[in-house]
């Protein structure tokens, strides 16, 4: 494997993220255990689980990612995307394999262990944007975007899935109610998100959050969700937007209105 070039690993790339949208698009329609992701999320719903529609961000997320892998084969002999094949190949085709785990283990409703490895899939999508940070260049902007677009969607997954796992244990919660357990979670995520934005400076990594907490407002508000019944726990999702968006428009100005530092500005 050491011996294999850019453009071999550039191919594999693809490859692997054409596999891992067929086993996602196989899941989808319920071909593992007659059960697709979304009916496995309504089984074990949460008052934190987002409205159906947020997750057409996985289109946005896939074509960026497709993008960004089209750029690599074309461009491998360019500097900057031969040391990006070089630090990311291994760890991005980790991943693939980590999501296509997840989706047969979700299908079949191995929550604890869809939970473990959506956990190391979102570790390892953090390590990939925190090396591009070690390369980055002042007009590379296609990478962070798609990458920064998967970590930060992984984050709130992660979240969701672990909050479900929990509703299938039926987890008491210490006596303590779902809503002040979803506020405690729900501000537990912006705080992962804080951590991994100061940790990779990726300002594009709250937004895919923001849209999920948008999701979940929704949920909570809407006519087919729990109509409003809630009155704490909208606020906060509404709370945790703003913060989440004002973040990223932090990180950007900190970045100099770019979506990762140059890898000089980030080391002085």
């Amino acid at each position: 494997m050491k011996n294999l070039n850019q453009l071999t690993k550039a191919w594999i790339n693809l490859v692997l993220l054409v596999m891992t949208l067929v086993i996602n698009g196989l899941g989808a329609f319920g071909f593992f255990n007659g059960l697709s992701q979304k009916a496995v999320s309504d089984m074990y719903a949460t008052l934190i689980t987002p409205a159906p529609f947020t997750f057409s961000i996985w289109s946005v997320i896939y074509t960026l990612l497709f993008a960004a892998l089209i750029v690599m084969i074309i461009k491998h002999q360019d500097a900057y995307y031969a040391s990006v094949i070089d630090q990311i190949s291994r760890l991005f085709w980790l991943s693939c394999g980590l999501n296509m785990i997840w989706i047969v283990c979700f299908s079949y409703t191995q929550i604890g262990l869809a939970t473990i490895f959506i956990f190391a899939f979102a570790i390892i999508l953090a390590l990939i944007i925190k090396q591009l940070g070690t390369i980055q260049t002042k007009n590379s902007w296609l990478l962070p975007a798609a990458f920064g677009m998967y970590a930060g969607w992984l984050l709130i997954a992660t979240v969701v899935n672990t909050a479900a796992w929990l509703v299938k244990i039926e987890w008491s919660g210490f006596g303590i109610s779902p809503e002040i357990w979803s506020v405690i979670v729900l501000a537990v995520a912006v705080g992962l998100t804080v951590i991994v934005v100061l940790n990779t400076k990726n300002a594009i990594v709250p937004i895919p959050v923001a849209w999920g907490y948008f999701g979940i407002y929704q949920s909570l508000m809407s006519p087919t969700g729990f109509q409003g019944q809630y009155r704490l726990l909208p606020v906060i999702v509404i709370l945790g937007i703003i913060l989440l968006i004002g973040l990223a428009g932090i990180q950007f100005y900190r970045n100099h209105y770019r979506l990762m530092p140059e890898m000089s500005d980030s080391n002085s």
